[in-house]
């Protein structure tokens, strides 16, 4: 019996160790990531300034291309790029950042509704958590207007129900929490809001364009005191 017991702590221990090695490969693949998308942009060395308005339709092009892209992909920095067109163009910035920012977690929201469950559970299983991704597929089979009824009933603790009922204020916190950079940034919040099913689109849309208000806000007011 003793015997046994030292043998599942020894399976147990394997186990986690090779879970926590894959996690760890994937988070160094996000960094590497990071590195190498803003190792980019400095080298595109994209400027808006008065004296290049030559090029400035071109720039302003690439920006916003660049700028949804990455603020649509989890885990990309884009903040550096929206930062500059509004500091740079002014309360023109600000609106067409805010337009893109939009645009952007809408796309994020879309792919994630798309998104194959299966691919998660899979990489759930590759990362040896059978538990979730055996709870993930029960959750991907229970009818959509049943869903939240499922996960109260599987919640360990009563706080979980409560959370899930204020699910739109705790998105709207969360795109707005610093170092939610951790989750995923904008996108990837966005992102695991449409997996999950758990959102319609007008009041998800409705939400995410009154959310991101208060970042252009603060832009706007530091312009406005400078």
């Amino acid at each position: 019996m003793e015997t046994e017991r030292k043998t599942l702590a020894v399976r147990r221990s394997v186990t986690w160790a090779i879970t926590l090695a894959k996690l760890s490969g994937i988070v160094l693949l996000i960094i590497l990531a990071n590195i190498g998308i803003s190792w980019l942009i400095d080298r595109l060395e994209i400027q808006i300034w008065p004296e290049h308005m030559e090029i400035v339709d071109r720039a302003v092009l690439i920006g916003v291309i660049l700028y949804i892209g990455l603020m649509a992909t989890p885990f990309l920095p884009g903040i550096e790029i929206g930062l500059a067109f509004m500091i740079v163009l002014g309360s023109k910035g600000i609106l067409l950042i805010y337009i893109c920012t939009l645009v952007a977690l809408t796309i994020s929201f879309g792919l994630g509704r798309l998104f194959p469950t299966h691919l998660l559970v899979s990489l759930l299983r590759w990362l040896n958590l059978a538990r979730a991704a055996a709870l993930l597929k029960s959750f991907d089979a229970t009818p959509p207007e049943k869903r939240l009824e499922f996960l109260a009933g599987k919640a360990p603790t009563q706080t979980i129900p409560v959370l899930l009922k204020r699910r739109y204020l705790i998105l709207a916190l969360l795109l707005n929490l610093p170092g939610n950079a951790l989750l995923g940034g904008g996108g990837g919040i966005a992102m695991m809001a449409g997996i999950s099913r758990l959102y319609s689109f007008p009041k998800y849309f409705l939400l995410i364009a009154i959310a991101i208000l208060p970042g252009p806000i603060l832009v706007m007011l530091s312009n406005f005191f400078q």
